[in-house]
């Protein structure tokens, strides 16, 4: 007992000291109320959902909804109201405790810190090892950086990573039990936190331990272990799929129509000639537009090898602010400028795992003699060969087309999480093994001797000729050179190459007194004493190195007293457009729009922000919209008044379709009323029926949306023995509006055919008179029917089927695994009182 108790005291004693690590680094957030200024945070605020509480108290029992009228005129969903499922207890009751430290701060490194200590008491390292290793995991840049972008969801399926790991160790050593638990619980975390992407890489890291680990069974020729380890693997990853579903059938559905989906026009030739292979997910470009280079990767050992951050600072030492200075120019104590120069085009920050996480990392590739040390190396050098995207073409190209689901991920960069996950694990499992013992001499010397030399000597090398492996000049340059003077330029570079120089001189500080300390421990004589000493000393030097480098990227100066909802002000244009009480309209802002979410905030937005908006939407936006918007504000910079701008509004069919109302040009002004928005709804007297996508886009450019009806030969069984018959006095009026059902009553003396100004998408359900019809596509994007003679009311709603069943198997398998972990919980209680029991029997 005596055993135990001070077990679970080093343990508690480990977590309170990650939260008072946690509570000082976040500290102004944890003590004085303030927030993070997160720039995705705000854009999350801005999609819509302060639209949705008025819907949600109005809401009838049991009503829900997953449509969002907000961004992009429409998209399935977004924010919403309601649960299609009953709410039980669940298993993410644990998820809430460990991120009880602060959501959106605090509590993403706390979570980090707690998995990978949990990792590493698996894998049996002591306990200043278990802490220096969550300290390396859980406070390396990229993991910093990304809280400051408001990343939010990526943190936490990034701190959650080593406990699928857990899982898998312990299985591997025929833990049945825990093993089964820790893994279920890793893999559920993973998905219910919903940041796929790095989902998916720790997938691929898990295959690669997953095909060492059956090749060592088949060759013991063990295979009835192999299979059974393999059988509860996959019963973990199905039951830990099954309250996710929910989650993961929204991701799957929007995935088939969203960006990340296959288009279905005919790939255009570039300005070579070369048409790109067609891809069945995001446009190559796009997803390799964040590729690291390979130069680049320097970073994960010194921080600012390549400028640090884009729009870097200089203080008054450095040769830019000297020449500023005698060229006459103000400065203040610091001057922000272009550091940056890495194959990005900007960059929040390096993605730095520590100097003497590289040069542990490299000793333990030196002395541990296990060789599933080859496979977690193999998995980090294939999810690092993904992060250089573009600048390994040869290999992405084909990554990007037949790797499953690979093209459906953006910023590939992201792909270093693996590495940095890596670093810290291999690193101290090789000090477990010395301080175990298991390490001779020679194996010792030699793997000194190697680490401090490659880790050492690469630094040494920048800190005396950084020019020598780099040239400090970015293609991006081009962007301002010709907008400054070649003095200017000139120190740049020398303050670039001094960055370079600065850090690597302070990586190869902290690798040497690392090194310093194993060589104390290699002399020593009391081994115990002297690795408890020296465990300690790794867990400070790894705390001090990433601390100071986080704290370039994330400080006291990126907090805030305004929360990220606060930062949306009605403008006048917001207060002059609330006084319009139809039901449904939209708004046009003439800001950046299709990356703006102030406008989606407050209204339902022709634009918005959606790293997954439609992909029909995004070739509209590419084809007509963002053409249309070009136009106007052409106008708008020629025009005396407003009426000069009426012209253009006319001519501007697609923005009038969506029913574009408003048109803001400046927030601090009146908006432009546009009178020529065809309303939430009309009848068309032609129907132009095209034979592909290409040539239904193409009719856009030559119709006029008010009179015709362009659709797709798929849906001409749905217009079979209509006749087409002008009614000058048919009408159709939006009744009623919420966001998962629209009302509109009909009026026409014979059979009509109407078009919707709202996006068509599969899972909206329509009713005449409360009989079931059918819809169709039509003009791309919008919805139609046909309407029989006479006066009906039709009835549209958002009821998507498969998502409700998705629901509720969520809710019933997450308080299933609940029960299940409570079971567990209680069997271990039970064995461990039965073998108490005995044992005290025993010594009677």
């Amino acid at each position: 007992m005596h055993s135990i108790m001070k077990n679970v005291g080093k343990h508690v004693a480990a977590l309170i000291l990650f939260l008072g690590l946690v509570m000082a680094y976040f500290s102004p957030a944890v003590f004085d109320g303030k927030v993070i200024r997160q720039g995705d945070n705000v854009k999350a605020a801005g999609m819509g959902g302060s639209q949705v509480d008025k819907y949600a108290k109005t809401a009838e029992p049991g009503e829900f909804s997953v449509w969002s009228d907000a961004m992009f005129s429409g998209m399935p969903y977004g924010p919403g109201y309601g649960n299609p499922a009953p709410e039980l207890p669940s298993y993410s009751i644990i998820d809430g405790w460990l991120k009880a430290p602060g959501y959106t701060h605090a509590a993403m490194v706390f979570v980090g810190l707690v998995c990978f200590y949990l990792l590493m008491c698996v894998m049996g390292v002591n306990w200043w090892l278990a802490i220096a290793g969550a300290i390396a995991f859980a406070f390396a840049s990229y993991n910093i950086i990304i809280i400051e972008a408001g990343h939010i969801v990526k943190a936490y399926v990034i701190g959650y990573m080593p406990v699928t790991l857990a899982g898998m160790f312990l299985l591997f050593k025929r833990k049945w039990l825990w093993g089964a638990v820790l893994f279920l619980l890793g893999v559920a975390f993973s998905l219910m936190n919903g940041h796929i992407q790095i989902t998916y890489y720790l997938v691929l890291l898990c295959l690669f331990i997953y095909i060492g680990y059956t090749i060592k069974k088949l060759k013991e020729k063990e295979t009835r272990e192999w299979l059974k380890t393999s059988l509860i693997m996959l019963a973990c990853v199905a039951l830990a799929v099954l309250p996710n579903a929910k989650d993961m059938y929204a991701n799957w559905d929007l995935g088939q129509h969203s960006i990340r989906g296959a288009s279905e026009l005919t790939p255009k030739p570039d300005e070579t000639g070369k048409v790109e292979k067609a891809s069945s997910g995001l446009d190559k470009d796009y997803a390799f537009q964040w590729s690291y280079g390979w130069k680049e990767l320097l970073t994960v050992m010194i921080p600012d090898v390549y400028g640090g951050s884009s729009g870097g600072t200089l203080d008054s030492s450095s040769e830019l602010y000297k020449e500023l200075k005698k060229n006459g120019a103000q400065v203040g104590k610091e001057v922000q400028t272009y550091t940056y120069w890495g194959d990005k085009p900007f960059t929040s920050g390096p993605v730095y795992f520590g100097a003497l996480v590289c040069f542990l990392f490299v000793l333990g590739m030196f002395v541990v003699r296990n060789p599933m040390k080859w496979w977690l190396f193999a998995g980090s050098i294939f999810l690092t060969f993904l992060a250089l995207g573009r600048n390994f073409d040869a290999f992405n190209d084909i990554m990007f087309h037949y790797l499953p689901l690979y093209n459906k991920f953006r910023t590939v960069e992201m792909a270093l999480v693996i590495p940095g996950f890596v670093f810290p694990i291999v690193g101290i499992w090789g000090l477990r093994e010395i301080f175990r013992g298991n390490v001779d001499d020679k194996t010792m010397k030699n793997g000194f001797l190697w680490s401090v030399g490659i880790t050492g000597g690469i630094c040494l090398i920048i800190f005396l000729i950084p020019s020598l492996l780099l040239n400090f000049h970015s293609v991006y340059d081009a962007q301002f050179q010709n907008q400054v003077p070649e003095w200017y330029y000139t120190a740049l570079l020398m303050d670039r190459a001094s960055l370079a120089s600065a850090d690597a001189l302070r990586s190869l500080i902290f690798i040497l007194l690392g090194a310093a300390l194993l060589l104390w421990y290699w002399k020593a004589k009391n081994k115990k004493t002297a690795s408890l000493i020296v465990s300690a000393g790794i867990a400070v030097l790894i705390l001090v190195d990433l601390w100071s480098v986080d704290r370039r990227y994330l400080n006291d100066g990126n907090y805030v007293k305004e929360k990220a909802e606060e930062s949306y002000k009605e403008s006048v244009a917001d207060k002059e457009i609330f006084k319009d009480t139809d039901e449904s309209y939209r708004v046009f802002g003439l800001t950046n729009p299709w990356q703006d979410t102030n406008v989606s905030y407050f209204h339902h937005s022709i634009g918005g922000y959606h790293a997954v908006k439609l992909r029909r939407y995004q070739e509209l936006i590419d084809h007509r919209l963002d053409g249309e918007y070009r136009n106007i504000i052409g106008a708008l910079q020629k025009a005396q008044t407003i009426q000069d701008i009426m012209p253009v509004l006319a001519a501007s069919p697609s923005l009038n379709m969506l029913n574009t109302r408003y048109i803001i040009y400046n927030p601090d002004q009146a908006p432009i009323r546009n009178p020529f928005a065809y309303g939430n709804a009309w009848f068309v007297d032609k129907v132009n029926i095209v034979a592909n996508a290409d040539e239904e886009i193409e009719a856009l450019n030559t119709i006029d949306p008010q009179e015709t009806a362009v659709v797709d030969k798929r849906f001409a069984k749905d217009l079979e023995g209509f006749i087409p018959e002008k009614d000058t006095t048919a009408t159709i009026v939006l009744e009623k509006y919420r966001p998962n059902r629209l009302t509109y009553k009909t009026k026409a003396s014979s059979e009509q055919l109407a078009v919707f100004s709202e996006i068509y998408y599969p899972g909206w359900k329509v009713t005449i008179d409360g009989k079931e019809a059918t819809h169709f596509r039509a003009d791309w994007i919008l919805r139609a029917m046909l309407i029989p003679a006479g006066e009906h009311t039709v009835v549209f709603d958002f009821y998507p089927e498969n998502y409700v069943i998705a629901a509720n198997i969520s809710s019933y398998s997450s308080f299933l695994i609940l029960l299940l972990l409570i079971v567990a919980v209680g069997w271990s209680g039970w064995k461990y009182w039965r073998q108490q029991r005995s044992a005290t029997t025993e010594i009677k």
